[in-house]
Parts: structure tokens; sequence; C-alpha cells
């Protein structure tokens, strides 16, 4: 985690994107505090067309992440760990800063609760620093994504053992026979590494984690490579023509084919 500049909301001159999972119910009072602390401000707020039916804040303009986004100065996302990781990811595209504000359970990747939104005047009374944060390149051929918390290497057919190699810059890491692998970031290393006895980085550190997965193994411990490593997994079976599934942040992927490898770099 790198500091930069601050980042200050000006009154009729800043505009803000709002993501909210409208899922849950105890999210509208809180996203209608936040336009109303925003409009108030005079910062131009925008949110999904999809929220229109459930947010009745007045002075919301709704628009497509897509039209809307190049033109904001941040993004506030309102929910749980879930909503932060998918909104996130349209921010990234666009290279804006994002804000978490938690009204889910844990809220690990959140900034602030929801009962302290008025914290966010600070951004325009005096600014708040940012904090950069490492991500995760994913390509598996053609296909490219990024990874906020994680990837996830498993068995496409539950029940049965994945049997994987690790490459490390060309070079054989380890093999394993477990329930998969999983590389991580800093941030991620409080999620699904940590449940599978990952250790837990500060989010100042710039590196990629790798932890197995239940390995049949005696002796098997997370490894934790340096950001400019390049670090490639493949099946090590030699038949089956959908060996592996690659899980992105809780999501689906894609599937990686026996001749395939996978390839994980620090964005």
């Amino acid at each position: 985690m790198k500091k930069s500049d601050k980042i200050k909301l000006l009154r009729g001159k800043s505009k803000a994107f709002v993501f909210a999972n409208l899922t849950r119910p105890n999210v509208f009072p809180c996203a209608e505090k936040l336009i109303d602390l925003l409009v108030k401000n005079k910062v131009e707020t925008f949110m999904v067309p999809e929220a229109k039916e459930n947010i009745s804040a007045f002075g919301v303009n709704f628009s497509e992440p897509e039209k809307a986004l190049p033109e904001v100065d941040i993004v506030f996302i309102i929910g749980g760990d879930g909503t932060i990781l998918r909104a996130a990811k349209h921010a990234i595209k666009y290279d804006k800063p994002i804000i978490g504000i938690n009204a889910g359970r844990l809220g690990f990747l959140s900034d602030i609760e929801a009962e302290s939104l008025f914290e966010i005047e600070k951004l325009i009374k005096e600014g708040c620093p940012m904090e950069k944060r490492t991500v995760l390149e994913i390509e598996n051929g053609e296909k490219k994504t990024l990874a906020i918390n994680d990837v996830f290497v498993r068995k496409s057919i539950p029940g049965k053992i994945a049997e994987l190699f690790v490459e490390c810059n060309g070079h054989e890491v380890c093999r394993y026979r477990a329930d998969g692998i999983v590389l991580s970031t800093p941030d991620g290393s409080t999620a699904y590494s940590m449940s599978a006895g990952g250790p837990v980085l500060d989010t100042n550190l710039n590196a990629i984690i790798m932890t197995p997965v239940c390995p049949h193994s005696l002796i098997s411990c997370s490894v934790v490579f340096s950001p400019e490593k390049v670090i490639t997994v493949g099946s090590s079976l030699v038949c089956g023509e959908k060996e592996l599934d690659v899980v992105v942040d809780g999501e689906m992927f894609s599937a990686l084919k026996k001749d395939e490898k996978l390839t994980v770099k620090c964005s």
C-alpha cells in the first residue's frame, strides 16, 4: 500500500457514483442518507437505473456505470464485502478511488460503518489520503480478469481431489494433491486464504500468497511470493477435458483444461 495525494471533493464541481446492494433492506436508508449528504454539499451524484425503484432521495441522477464512471471523482459502495468486490471492478476500469461503507456483516474491505456517514464530510472540508492496494491479474489463454481478493483453482467434480503443479517464473515450485489452491492479495489474506490456514498480511505489503486447501500431505504450508513474480498453475493429470475450475473473487471465471496454464501476477 502506497500513500498518494489526498482526494478532496469540491462543492459544485465534484461528481460521485454510488453503488448499493439493494437486496438488503438496511441499505436503503444508508444510501438515501449518503445521497442527501452529497447533494447538500453540491456533489453531483449518480446511481444505476435499477436503483430508481428503491431510492427516493432528491437530486440523484440515474445512469449506467459505463457512461457515468469516466466523469466521476469517487465511487461509494454500500453493502458487504461481496458488493465491494463486484463494484470495485467497475471502478478499477476507470482508475477511480473507492470508499466502502459497511452494511453487511464483517466488512473487512469497508472504510467506514453505516452509522458513521458523517465522516464523509471530511472529504469536502479537508480531504482524505488515498491508499493503493495490490490487485492480481489473472490470465487463462485469451481470457483475462482482475482479482481483488483471490483466485481459487479447484477440481471441477465435487468430492474429487485436484492434482496441481505450481511454477514461479517458469520454474516448478511444488505439486499438490488437494481440494485446490488459493492465490490471494494481502487484502484477500483475511478471506478464503485465512480460512485455509494462510497468513494474514498487512495491506501495506505488496505480495502474492499461495495457500493449499486441504492438501493430502503431512507437511504443507503457505508460500508468499514477491510482487514481481509470475505464478502459473496447471493440472498434473494427463487425461480429462475439464480438470479444474478457476474461481475469482467468489465467481466462476473459467475452466482450466489439462494442457492449459493459469497465469497469476500483480497487476
